[in-house]
This record gives C-alpha cells, sequence and structure tokens, in this order.
C-alpha cells in the first residue's frame, strides 16, 4: 500500500509538471519564427450557421517551406472568416491570396501565410518573450516540486530503513529533473531559432547592400565609359 501511495504522489506532480511544460511548448510555438501549424490552432473561425469552429473543422494546413503555412479551406466561403480569425491571433503574418492551378470554382482562394522578418526589434522582443514565458513556467514547477517533495516526506516517515525512503525520494527527483531538462531544452530550441533567423536576416541585408553597390559601381562604370567616349569624340 505504501509503494502505491508513493507512486501516486510522483504521478500527481507528473502529471502536472507534464502540463506546464507542455504549455510552454506551446506558447513557443506561438512566437512564430519559423512556420508552425500548431500556432493557429487557438484560431477561432466563425461560420454561418455553424458559429465558432476551430481551424481544422474548415481547412487544411499546409507548410510549402518554413516561413510559408498555406491554408486550404474546405469550401471557398470560409476564406475570409479564415483571414480574419488568423489576424486577429497573428496580425504579424503577412497574407497573401492565392488562385489554385486547379481550382474547380472561380471563388477558389488558398490563404498563403509569411512569417515575419527577424530584425533587431522582433529579435530582441522574442528574447524577452522566451525569457518571461521559461521563468513563468519554471516558477510553477519550482512550486509544484517544493509541494510534493513536502508530501513525499510525509508519507515515507513511516518506511522501516533509509534505503527504502531515499529511492522514493530518488525516484521523484529524476522525475523533477527529466522536466527541468524537458524546459531548458524547449528555451535553448526557441532561442537558437530566433538567433538563426536573425543571422539569415542580417545577411540577407548584406547581399541587398553588396548588390546594390555592385549595381551602383556598375553604372558608375558606365557612365565613365561614355564620358570617355563622348571626349574622344570632341
Amino acid at each position: 500500500m505504501m509503494k502505491v501511495a508513493i507512486e501516486t504522489i510522483i504521478h500527481e506532480m507528473e502529471g502536472r509538471l507534464n502540463g506546464y511544460v507542455t504549455l510552454l511548448i506551446y506558447r513557443y510555438a506561438n512566437l512564430c519564427v519559423k512556420a508552425q501549424p500548431l500556432a493557429l490552432l487557438s484560431a477561432k473561425i466563425i461560420v454561418e450557421e455553424r458559429g465558432s469552429q476551430p481551424i481544422e473543422k474548415v481547412a487544411g494546413v499546409l507548410m510549402p517551406d518554413e516561413f510559408h503555412l498555406k491554408i486550404v479551406p474546405f469550401d471557398p466561403s470560409y476564406i475570409f472568416p479564415l483571414c480574419k480569425a488568423i489576424k486577429l491571433e497573428h496580425p504579424e503574418f503577412k497574407q497573401d491570396l492565392v488562385v489554385p492551378e486547379d481550382a474547380n470554382d472561380e471563388k477558389e482562394r488558398h490563404l498563403i501565410l509569411t512569417m515575419p522578418v527577424v530584425n533587431k526589434d522582433r529579435r530582441d522582443a522574442l528574447l524577452q518573450a522566451v525569457d518571461t514565458l521559461y521563468d513563468g513556467c519554471k516558477a510553477k514547477m519550482d512550486k509544484t516540486c517544493a509541494d510534493y517533495r513536502l508530501k513525499l516526506e510525509k508519507k515515507i516517515v513511516i518506511l522501516p530503513t533509509d534505503d527504502e525512503r531515499n529511492e522514493a525520494k530518488d525516484a521523484l527527483e529524476a522525475k523533477i529533473k527529466a522536466y527541468q531538462e524537458m524546459a531548458d531544452t524547449s528555451k535553448a530550441e526557441k532561442v537558437k531559432e530566433i538567433e538563426e533567423a536573425y543571422q539569415r536576416y542580417l545577411n540577407e541585408q548584406t547581399a541587398q547592400r553588396n548588390d546594390a553597390n555592385e549595381k551602383a559601381a556598375a553604372r558608375g562604370e558606365s557612365a565613365g565609359r561614355q564620358m570617355r567616349v563622348g571626349d574622344s569624340d570632341e
């Protein structure tokens, strides 16, 4: 009976820690850097005669590449409710309506969502949000862990040996460590994703400047040649 009671305490704690980490991962998915279909789950599409609907009930979601989502409505009439609902959830997404090549209805449209670029301002805002969400999750996890350590102490006090008491404590601490590592890994992966996207933005800016400089230099050389030709004619 004592073993069952200890397992129950650990299982209850696991359930709560798992909930905190799962919510953290979901919230990180909504800090969109790369395309994340998960980020659209909270959008509620208002459809006539059907009321509020989750996106999976009214459209298919495809990911043509890392930075775009394609929304394919199950009915042409759903397209504008989709646009409105997604705009409310993610105003930072660029929206484009396109006519599919195999359209059977002249009103048929697909919605293309483009993830925003990560410039310095967006990078700073995203990193701050990552820290805030992580700190909130960690605070809840720490409190829960403290509560369940206390619950376990009260249960194992009547165990006959130190080995049995230490075994129970070790089992609890192993679960705590596992979920803390999950939260830490989730944060580290999101920070890496943001930094890589920022570097991608910087590289694109550098490439654009170099291209502009090359074109300006080419125009200058062309103008110089024309002037030299003109001078020789005189």
